[in-house]
């Protein structure tokens, strides 16, 4: 039986700080901004700016910037597939990872339950590409650690 982490004993600085916009994070964040009236501070516009995590409720805001004539659902998938991404999921597993509103301003800490659910992410991203992973049926639980998580990054 896998013994999974508790939200409030996760470690502490086992993943590098920050975690900066990798050439995919930025492909993505140009996506979002390619749909809005004016770029959000919040994404990433450079290779090597911090990946920030977004503050709950933050679609409302990028709503409010959304080019006329635009579907809202395209513009939900285009955040959804950036805040899918591993290196969004690792910045808000950080212990001190903060949220952010649309104009980049931190807003609130990541909650402990929020980090973990973010190592499970990873761990299933992990797990999805990499070739050594068990296969489908194989017993897999989530990483012990976030060290373990950025440890299985490929």
């Amino acid at each position: 039986m896998t013994v999974e982490p508790e939200a409030d004993s996760l470690p502490v600085h086992s993943v590098p700080d920050p975690i900066v916009a990798s050439v995919y994070d930025l492909r993505k964040a140009a996506e979002i901004n390619a749909l809005l009236t004016s770029p959000a501070p919040v994404l990433p516009v450079e290779l090597g700016q911090p990946v920030l995590p977004f503050e709950i409720g933050i679609f409302e805001q990028f709503l409010q910037r959304l080019q006329p004539g635009i579907a809202k659902v395209r513009l939900r998938r285009a955040i959804g597939a950036y805040a899918s991404a591993k290196n969004y999921l690792l910045a808000s597993a950080q212990s001190d990872a903060m949220r952010h509103d649309i104009d980049a301003l931190a807003c609130a800490p990541v909650n402990a339950e929020d980090r973990l659910t973010a190592l499970r992410r990873i761990d299933a991203l992990s797990t999805r590409f990499d070739p050594k992973a068990p296969q489908a049926g194989g017993q897999s639980g989530p990483p012990s650690t976030l060290s373990d998580a950025v440890g299985a990054k490929g």
